[in-house]
C-alpha cells in the first residue's frame, strides 16, 4: 500500500507539474549566435588583425526572452568578443549583458522598450552579432564601429500603414557610451566616454517594390561631466544622423548607408559604404563592399583643423551557406589611409606661412579573414 501511495503522490505531482512546464517552454525561448574566425595582415594591424595572424577572433551572443502574456515580455541578451589584437578589447568585458529590456506592445501596435535596449540605428545595429545574416564577419565598419549597439531608457515604436506603402517610426531618449581606437605618436589608446541627456528617432518606409526600403537616422547627446560644471567649461552637445537605402531580391542585393558625426556645429566624422551582392543559388553568395571615412583633426591656433582621408576599404567575399544556421565565410580586404591600430604618420606640421599643415601620403595594408558563424 505505501508503494501504491508513493506511485499515486508521483502521478499527482507529475499531472500538475506537466502544464507548469509546457507553459515555460511557451513562453522561454533562447536564441544564440556563435562567429568565430582567423585574420591576418600582410604588415600593419588593423581590425585586431597583424601579420602574425589571430584565432583570437569570436563574438558570442546569448539571448533569453520570456513571454508574460500576450502584450508584455521581457528580453536579456549576452555578449562575449574579442577582436584579436585590437587595443578595444581592453574596453571588453568577458561576458556581459548588452540588452536587458521589457517591452510592452499596446492594441494600437504601439511597442514601449525599457532598460537596456537595441538602439535603433541603420539597418544592421540589432543584428550585427547574428553573422549568418550578413554577407561578411561585420559590416559597414566606417559607420558602425565597435559602439552605438545599445540604448539605456526608452524606445517607443508605432508602424503606419500608408497606402502601398508603410512606415515604421521610432522615438528614443536615454544615455550609452562610445568607444574607439585613438592611435597617437606614443601608442593607441581607446576612448571611452558616456553620453547622457540623448534623445533622437529612427524611421524607416518600405515601399511598394518587395526589398525595397529606405531610412532615416539622427540622434543628440552630451558627454558627462556637463551640467554639473560651470557654464565656461562645458562641451558642445553632439549630434549624429545617418541615412540608408537598401534592395533585397533572390538573385542578390544592394544597399548603403551614410552617416555624420558633429561636435556643436563642426563635423568630425563623415563615412559611408555599399555593399552589393549575388546569389547565384540559395547556399552561395559573391559579395562586395566599398567603404570610406573621413576625420577632422582640430590643431592648435593658428593653424587650421584639417581633413584627411582617415580610410579607404574594398571588401571581396564569398559566403556558403549549407543551412540558415550555419554560414562559412571567407574574405579579402584592402585599406588604405591612417585608421589603423597602431600610428602611422598623418600631420605634416607647417614650418613657413601662411601655417597650414600638410598630410602624409596613406599608408595600406591588406588582410584576410575566414570565418564560420552559427545561429541556435
Amino acid at each position: 500500500m505505501s508503494k501504491l501511495a508513493l506511485c499515486l503522490a508521483a502521478l499527482s505531482i507529475l499531472a500538475t507539474t506537466a502544464p507548469a512546464q509546457s507553459d515555460l517552454a511557451d513562453r522561454l525561448t533562447i536564441h544564440g549566435s556563435i562567429n568565430v574566425g582567423y585574420g591576418k595582415s600582410d604588415g600593419l594591424p588593423t581590425f585586431g588583425i597583424d601579420k602574425d595572424g589571430s584565432t583570437n577572433y569570436r563574438a558570442v551572443a546569448l539571448q533569453f526572452g520570456y513571454k508574460i502574456d500576450d502584450n508584455d515580455r521581457v528580453v536579456t541578451q549576452f555578449l562575449h568578443r574579442v577582436n584579436g589584437t585590437s587595443p578595444l578589447n581592453a574596453a571588453e568585458k568577458d561576458f556581459a549583458p548588452i540588452w536587458a529590456f521589457y517591452e510592452h506592445t499596446f492594441d494600437n501596435g504601439t511597442k514601449v522598450k525599457l532598460g537596456r535596449t537595441p538602439l535603433p540605428r541603420g539597418l544592421f545595429n540589432e543584428v550585427r552579432f547574428v553573422g549568418t545574416l550578413l554577407p561578411f564577419y561585420r559590416v559597414g565598419r566606417v559607420a558602425y564601429g565597435e559602439t552605438l549597439e545599445q540604448l539605456d531608457g526608452v524606445v517607443v515604436s508605432k508602424p503606419f500603414d500608408l497606402g502601398g506603402f508603410r512606415l515604421e517610426t521610432y522615438g528614443f531618449a536615454g544615455g550609452f557610451d562610445l568607444r574607439a581606437v585613438l592611435a597617437g605618436s606614443s601608442g593607441s589608446t581607446v576612448y571611452q566616454a558616456r553620453q547622457e541627456n540623448s534623445y533622437g528617432t529612427q524611421l524607416w518606409l518600405n515601399t511598394p517594390v518587395d526589398g525595397l526600403r529606405f531610412g532615416g537616422y539622427a540622434h543628440s547627446f552630451a558627454g558627462t561631466p556637463r551640467l554639473s560644471l560651470p557654464d565656461s567649461l562645458r562641451g558642445d552637445r553632439s549630434w549624429t544622423w545617418m541615412g540608408s537605402a537598401e534592395l533585397v531580391k533572390r538573385l542578390g542585393f544592394v544597399r548603403g548607408e551614410l552617416t555624420e558625426f558633429y561636435s556643436g556645429e563642426r563635423r568630425s566624422v563623415g563615412s559611408w559604404y555599399t555593399q552589393a551582392g549575388f546569389t547565384p543559388t540559395e547556399h552561395w553568395t559573391i559579395a562586395t563592399e566599398y567603404q570610406e571615412m573621413k576625420m577632422t583633426i582640430g590643431l592648435p591656433a593658428p593653424i587650421p583643423a584639417v581633413t584627411i582621408p582617415a580610410s579607404k576599404e574594398i571588401t571581396v567575399g564569398v559566403k556558403y551557406s549549407p543551412s540558415a544556421n550555419v554560414a562559412f565565410k571567407l574574405e579579402g580586404h584592402r585599406v588604405t589611409g591612417y585608421d589603423f591600430d597602431i600610428a602611422v604618420p598623418t600631420i605634416i606640421p607647417p614650418t613657413a606661412p601662411p601655417f597650414v599643415a600638410g598630410i602624409a601620403p596613406a599608408s595600406r595594408a591588406h588582410y584576410l579573414l575566414a570565418s564560420v558563424a552559427i545561429t541556435f
